[in-house]
């Protein structure tokens, strides 16, 4: 492995981490359900050209990280951010923004609730909920997709229907994706989603209307899984532009399906919400 690769020791498993440091403060870039840290191979490399640090990494049960010593624990909103302040602990990091892409958004929002060194947040394909199902419910838009998102089992067929809908891939999904989606502890779809029902987590919703933090929430008008009617009536504090990004014709994952047009909007937040640091 190259010194950007790392193994991190911490006690749900070990953690595969991959880390550059840059002249700007680092960007923690946190990936989906079932997927894995290589999804932002265009982001990395936008980001060290931009003179950003750089961090993204497997979460448990996902990639070349182990899976959960304790499930039940581990996989919810709170126990995926709990892993992830520990892995920045390990770089002794200080400062960070976040970016979040599906389950890696609503781990961002966790981790923004709980840890002063976040100094902004990106999302996308997250809607930011309170605990439970009635807010689940008219957050996320029901499909066979959605179902797949917290399913202990998945056939190689259902692990491609699910990889092609998550990326928005008509002719299908990446092979590394639908590998990265059978690799995936079946636990860490559904214990993620029993929390997630049973109320376990922050309150995200509060979160976003109280936060005066930099918060830029994008959004695909064709995502098959979150509603945009929801993300559009949600009071927030300090939403970057003033509204909701909606991207024509993308889907659940922008960063993936217009990598040019993503990187754009990422980079002018990070920009904004560095010189709001730096103030």
């Amino acid at each position: 492995m190259s010194a950007s690769h790392h193994l991190v020791d911490l006690p749900s498993g070990r953690i595969a981490v991959h880390y550059e440091t840059g002249v700007r403060a680092p960007v923690l870039m946190l990936h989906g359900n079932s997927a894995h840290k290589e999804v932002f191979a265009n982001q990395v490399a936008m980001l060290r050209q931009n003179g950003f640090g750089v961090l993204t990494l497997d979460l448990p049960g996902h990639g070349q990280s182990d899976n959960a010593k304790h499930p039940a624990l581990t996989y919810s909103f709170p126990g995926y951010a709990a892993a992830v302040a520990q892995v920045l602990d390990s770089f002794t990091i200080d400062t960070v923004h976040v970016a979040g892409w599906s389950l890696g958004g609503h781990i961002g929002l966790e981790l923004m609730g709980r840890d002063p060194r976040v100094q902004s947040l990106l999302i996308w394909g997250t809607p930011p909920i309170k605990p439970g199902l009635e807010a689940m419910r008219d957050a996320f838009l029901p499909s066979e997709s959605m179902a797949f998102a917290g399913q202990l089992v998945l056939g190689a067929d259902e692990c491609a229907r699910y990889g092609a809908a998550m990326v928005g891939a008509r002719d299908g999904a990446p092979p590394d994706l639908v590998a990265a989606i059978q690799r995936t502890d079946g636990a860490a779809r559904a214990q993620m989603m029993a929390n997630g029902l049973g109320g376990v987590g922050r309150n995200a919703q509060d979160l976003v209307e109280r936060d005066p933090r930099p918060l830029a929430v994008l959004h695909g008008a064709e995502d098959p899984f979150v509603s945009l009617a929801y993300l559009a009536n949600l009071a927030y504090r300090n939403l970057w532009r003033g509204q909701v990004q909606v991207l024509p014709g993308i889907g659940h994952a922008a960063h993936w399906q217009d990598p040019k047009i993503f990187n754009a909007l990422l980079l002018s937040f990070l920009l904004s919400a560095s010189e709001k640091v730096s103030l």
